[in-house]
C-alpha cells in the first residue's frame, strides 16, 4: 500500500512498525527473561530475527551512490544522533546501574545506529550479486577474528551487512512475494523459529544471533563454526521473509508506529532502563508486559517531531531523520 499524499510506502511502514514494537518488547523482558523460561524462549526467537528484519528494510531504501549531500545527510541523521544519545545513555546507565560500556562503544543498543553509518558508507561498494556473496563470506568468517568485536560496533556492522545488501537489491520484491504466498512463508516463519527455539534449548548460545562475538566465546557449532553461522543467517532471513507475510499491509496502526520507528527506538531505551532499575518488571505477567511495551513504543513516538526538527539537515530538499534509516520514502 503506497500512501501517495506523503510519499511512504504503508507496507513497509507496517512491517516496520511490528518490527519496533517486538524491539521495545525484547528489550523489556531482556533482565526480566533471566527468572523465565517461557521469556528466555521469546527473546531468543525475537532476536534471531528482529534487527536482520530492520536491516533489511533499511536496505531497500539505501542509494548506492554517495554525494556530498549524502554525506551531510549521514552526518546530521544519523551521526549527530548517534553522539547525542551516546551522552544521554552513558549518563542514564550510571544513574540507574544499567551496562557499563566505555565512550568508543555504542551504548547498548546504539549500535544500530552506528552499523548504519557504516552500511551506508560501505554499500556503494556491495551493490551488486557479486558484492552480496562478498558480504557474506565477510559475516561468516569475521567470527575467526576475536580482534572484532563491539568497539564502533564492528562485529554487527560486518555481520548484518548481508540483510542490509539483500534488501537493496531485491527487497521490495521479496517483500511482495511473502505478500502474495502469505500461507507458505508464514509457515516458513513457524518453521524457522521452531528450529531455533529447540537449537537453543539444545545449547545454542543466544548471542550467536546477535553477531556480535567471535566463535571462540560464541559459536553456533563448535566443529564447524562458520557452517553454525552460515544457518544461523540462513535462519533470520527466512523468519524475516516469513514475518513479512504474517504482517498486515494495511494495519494503519503499525504503520503509525513504523513512521516513527527511529525516534522510538533511540528514546523507548531510557525508559526500559529506569522501569528495569526499579525493580517493577520482576513480578509483571506477559500480557502486562506486552502492553506495557505498546504504551513505552507510543510514548516514544510523541518525541518524533521534535526529533525530526533537530536531526535534519538544514538546507532545503533534504531526507529527515526518519527516512534516512530504512524510511519509507518512495524512490
Amino acid at each position: 500500500m503506497n500512501t501517495a499524499k506523503s510519499g511512504r510506502n504503508g507496507a513497509i511502514d507496517a512491517l516496520k512498525g511490528a518490527g519496533i514494537l517486538l524491539v521495545v518488547f525484547g528489550h523489556l523482558i531482556e533482565k526480566p527473561s533471566a527468572q523465565s523460561i517461557l521469556l528466555q524462549t521469546l527473546y531468543t526467537d525475537i532476536y534471531a530475527f528482529h534487527m536482520p528484519l530492520f536491516v533489511f528494510l533499511s536496505g531497500i531504501f539505501a542509494r548506492d551512490t554517495l554525494k556530498s549531500s549524502d554525506y551531510q545527510k549521514i552526518g546530521w541523521t544519523l551521526f549527530f544522533p548517534l553522539v547525542v544519545f551516546q551522552l544521554i545513555y552513558l549518563g542514564a546507565g550510571r544513574l540507574t546501574d544499567w551496562y557499563s560500556y566505555s565512550p568508543l562503544t555504542p551504548y547498548w543498543l546504539l549500535w544500530f545506529i552506528a552499523s548504519m553509518i557504516g552500511w551506508r558508507l560501505l554499500l556503494p561498494l556491495f551493490a551488486s550479486p557479486v558484492g552480496l556473496s562478498v558480504a557474506l563470506l565477510g559475516a561468516i568468517f569475521v567470527g575467526y577474528d576475536d580482534a572484532v568485536g563491539y568497539a564502533l560496533s564492528a562485529a554487527r556492522t560486518i555481520y548484518f551487512l548481508p540483510f542490509f545488501v539483500l534488501g537493496h537489491l531485491y527487497g521490495a520484491q521479496l517483500v511482495a512475494l511473502a505478500g502474495r504466498h502469505r500461507l507458505a512463508f508464514s509457515c516458513l516463519f513457524g518453521l524457522s523459529m521452531l528450529v531455533v527455539t529447540v537449537w537453543w534449548l539444545n545449547g545454542l548460545d543466544g548471542s550467536a544471533l546477535t553477531g556480535s562475538r567471535d566463535y571462540s566465546s560464541a559459536a553456533p557449532f563448535s566443529a564447524y563454526p562458520g557452517l553454525g553461522r552460515l544457518l544461523v543467517l540462513s535462519l533470520s532471513l527466512a523468519a524475516v521473509l516469513g514475518f513479512c507475510a504474517l504482517v498486515p499491509s494495511r494495519s494503519t496502526v503499525l504503520a503509525w508506529f513504523g513512521e516513527r520507528s527511529l525516534s522510538i527506538y533511540l528514546v523507548h531505551g531510557l525508559i526500559v532502563m529506569v522501569l528495569a532499575s526499579s525493580g517493577v518488571l520482576g513480578s509483571v505477567s506477559l500480557p502486562v508486559m506486552i502492553g506495557v511495551s505498546i504504551l513505552i513504543a507510543a510514548i516514544s513516538a510523541t518525541l518524533d517531531t521534535p526529533m525530526r526538527r533537530l536531526f535534519s539537515p538544514p538546507p532545503r530538499g533534504l531526507v529527515t531523520f526518519g527516512e534516512m534509516a530504512g524510511g519509507s520514502k518512495t524512490r
